[in-house]
């Protein structure tokens, strides 16, 4: 018989970070009872919390094997799927998800995939049918304005913005609480109100302290240039819990984004001091010496990208070549023909 104490301490290693520690567990359980479909999820959130997407996708589809008909399972594998940017496998997940479940989530996610496959004019009419039966819906306007910019349907795109708005300030009014007013400072932020954004991020931190709520405080802090006030909050985002590899990360991609090339670096590089090996990581600190003009290191972090994707983390044609950074580097250090 397996061992449950293995699961609850693979979760306190969950907890701290320690997911290698955590993984050893998971799979040592599962070794006894391969057939516990809850573990293989729990494996799998793991793997993905080190951005081990192909494995989590193993550990997702273990789990579907013994529970097919498992909407989270099914959203699981879809969400993994659509990590490494396969869309389409993901939408087929989402979908069957949402016709067993009815879950309004996961129709979002349907159309967030249509989104990604290009096919605009499709999600707009997922979503559109949405609001007909969730007219207060927030999340439904936020993705109509989203598709009407792809689309560029401006003034559909400001009226779908401002009926978010809306809802939103009317949730914090009903209901405030951190996540209600993070919303709505996102949505004011996406009105480029940044002045309001920031006072309305500040009323999110006043109830739960975390690191997402201090990146966009840091975000809107250098809309409104006040480059010292953002660094200042980048920085503690990334000591709320420096053990969290995921986060740091995404922060990282996110300071690239906005073009604060010096300071994602370092988040990167905190990263790999928690994971030696990521390929992902290392691309995002060669675009960003790129950016700075220092081409030497740049070219010697592609290298290593490449070497590591090829070897051991993702197939380098799957992912890394669909990205902005990817296709800047390859201009940069590809042999002339």
């Amino acid at each position: 018989m397996a061992d449950s104490s293995l699961i609850q301490s693979a979760k306190e290693k969950t907890v701290l970070h320690e997911y290698d520690a955590a993984q050893q567990l998971y799979r040592k359980y599962l070794e006894e009872d391969p057939a516990n479909s809850s573990v293989w999820i729990l494996l799998g959130d793991v793997l993905t919390a080190q951005k081990n997407f192909y494995d989590a996708i193993d550990a997702y589809d273990s789990a579907l094997s013994y529970d097919p008909e498992n909407p989270e399972y099914l959203v699981a594998l879809g969400s993994a799927y659509a990590n490494i940017h396969q869309f389409s496998d993901a939408k087929i997940l989402f979908e069957k998800a949402a016709k067993i479940s009815g879950d309004l989530r996961h129709q979002y996610l349907v159309g967030d995939m249509l989104g990604y496959l290009g096919k605009y004019d499709e999600a707009l009419v997922l979503y559109t049918l949405l609001a007909l039966s969730h007219p207060d819906e927030p999340g439904l306007y936020k993705r109509m304005a989203a598709v009407h910019h792809h689309l560029n349907r401006h003034s559909e795109e400001e009226m779908c913005t401002g009926k978010e708005l809306i809802l939103r300030k009317k949730a914090v009014h009903q209901d405030p609480d951190a996540s209600a007013w993070f919303k709505y400072a996102d949505a004011l932020f996406r009105s480029e109100r940044y002045d309001e954004a920031k006072e309305a991020f500040l009323q999110a931190l006043a109830f739960e302290e975390n690191a997402r709520i201090h990146l966009r405080l840091g975000e809107t802090l250098y809309k409104l240039n006040d480059v010292p006030g953002a660094l200042e909050q980048f920085d503690k985002a990334a000591r709320f819990d420096p053990r969290d590899f995921a986060f740091l990360v995404q922060m990282a991609d996110h300071l690239t984004e906005i073009g604060l090339y010096d300071a994602s670096i370092t988040y990167y590089t905190q990263a790999l001091e928690l994971r030696s090996v990521h390929a992902d990581t290392w691309v995002g600190i060669a675009y960003n010496l790129l950016k700075l003009g220092r081409l030497e290191e740049a070219n010697a972090f592609f290298e290593m990208a490449k070497a590591s994707a090829a070897i051991r983390e993702l197939p380098w044609a799957d992912k890394l070549h669909k990205s902005q950074k990817t296709v800047a580097l390859d201009a940069a250090f590809s042999p002339s023909p």
